[in-house]
């Protein structure tokens, strides 16, 4: 008889295709071979956290369990995870928690969870946790259940549905798509011909309506979750808009990461522009150097186009991005190298 709560398995179901990502490597293959002594699962890949991404990318597992902290570095499973749902809304993720802190329950599910599981709760209970959320339930106990209500109760009231950028107004809209471009209050203020106190409470409210609470959440929703609704915003107008293409790519040119970002995203998915798969890894590669925040979201992308890529023309970019990258070095005084590491990024053009 199986353990209570746990379905036998059907004869001739289909296996749940698992990836684990534990803390370490040992404790990962310790949980995979416990996990498949249950015939329900197939143990697909055990990553470690340098490879998870991309791993998790190619294999696409049922159901990924990625440990919230590692042994090297604290809360990077939360960091892979978000990249993870940023890049695939759609997969399912079941979070390793020590015990159920109220933050580090909260954190698991902003970061895309759909579960979270305690290592205190017994092994069965993790293999009705992965079986449920592989059919695409969410998986809390009551005490993460509790301090997700918390959450609820504490915001303020909306009737409106998060993400919703159809929610804001034309003018909201004209500030939202300055932002993401990468002007300051004041140059939006003189722009739109506004006082910069009223710039201030129009984006206050832009973030409250579609649940983002900085400037690069709101431009990773504007350019990559809602690219149907609100293509300026976006970057490239897809009825191929050349002057939008242009302003972008003079941005992108003069050391803009946003900028570098959204022209690498419109030739990864021909928006307003043809697809072409080595202008998109360049561009995407040099965002990915000279942003911190955009790292992830373009290593992602990367990571597509390696796959699509020849090997001889991945090494000719790489070459191409280092030479161009050590002409921008020797042309500039030891003074731009210092203001260079303190985010001034001038790329050649």
């Amino acid at each position: 008889m199986p353990p209570l709560g746990v379905s036998p398995p059907v004869k001739g179901a289909q296996k749940i295709r698992v990836l684990i990502a534990e803390r370490n490597r040992m404790a990962s293959q310790l949980l995979a071979e416990s996990l498949e002594r249950d015939s329900r699962f197939e143990v697909i890949a055990v990553p470690g956290a340098a490879e998870l991404l991309s791993v998790a990318t190619i294999r696409k597992p049922d159901v990924a369990v990625i440990s919230a902290d590692f042994v090297s570095v604290p809360r990077k499973g939360l960091q892979i995870a978000r990249a993870l749902t940023i890049h695939d809304p759609g997969i399912r993720l079941v979070v390793l928690l020590d015990v159920p802190a109220r933050e580090s329950v909260i954190a698991s599910f902003r970061a895309g969870a759909r579960g979270v599981f305690c290592r205190t709760e017994p092994v069965s209970e993790f293999r009705t946790c992965l079986e449920r959320v592989s059919r695409g339930e969410i998986w809390a106990r009551s005490i993460e259940a509790e301090h997700l209500l918390d959450v609820v109760r504490s915001s303020p009231g909306c009737d409106v549905t998060g993400n919703d950028v159809g929610v804001l107004s034309k003018r909201e809209v004209e500030v939202a798509e300055c932002a993401v471009q990468g002007h300051t209050n004041r140059q939006i203020a003189e722009q739109l011909r506004l006082s910069e106190h009223t710039v201030k409470n129009y984006l206050f409210r832009i973030f409250e309506k579609l649940g983002v609470s900085n400037r690069m959440e709101l431009f990773f929703l504007l350019s990559t979750h809602n690219k149907d609704v609100i293509h300026p915003a976006a970057g490239i107008d897809t009825a191929g808009d050349a002057n939008s293409l242009e302003i972008y790519l003079k941005a992108a040119q003069e050391g803009s990461a946003a900028a570098q970002f959204i022209v690498g995203l419109a030739y990864f998915e021909g928006r307003g522009v043809e697809k072409n798969e080595h202008s998109a890894y360049s561009w995407l590669r040099m965002a990915e150097e000279n942003s911190s925040e955009l790292r992830e979201h373009s290593q992602m992308l990367i990571l597509e186009l390696k796959a699509k890529m020849k090997l001889q023309d991945i090494q000719a970019l790489e070459q191409s991005l280092t030479t161009r990258n050590n002409k921008m070095l020797a042309g500039k005084k030891p003074a731009d190298l210092v203001k260079g590491h303190v985010g001034v990024h001038k790329l050649a053009g």
